[in-house]
């Protein structure tokens, strides 16, 4: 399957903070992104999760 990119502007300041935190979290910036969405909006990738696991 062809690979996608997704955008949106920051600012300077915005990206440096986020590339911060995914650095304290030993992250990447898309893992960040994704597992917000997971908690935001649980089964959001088709995925079902285990009854009671979050």
């Amino acid at each position: 399957m062809p690979r996608k990119q997704v955008s949106f502007p920051v600012t300077d300041k915005e990206h440096e903070q986020i590339k911060q935190l995914a650095k304290s979290e030993r992250r990447t910036i898309k893992q960040l992104v994704l597992s917000a969405f997971d908690k935001l909006y649980p089964g959001w990738n088709g995925e079902r999760k285990e009854s009671g696991s979050k």
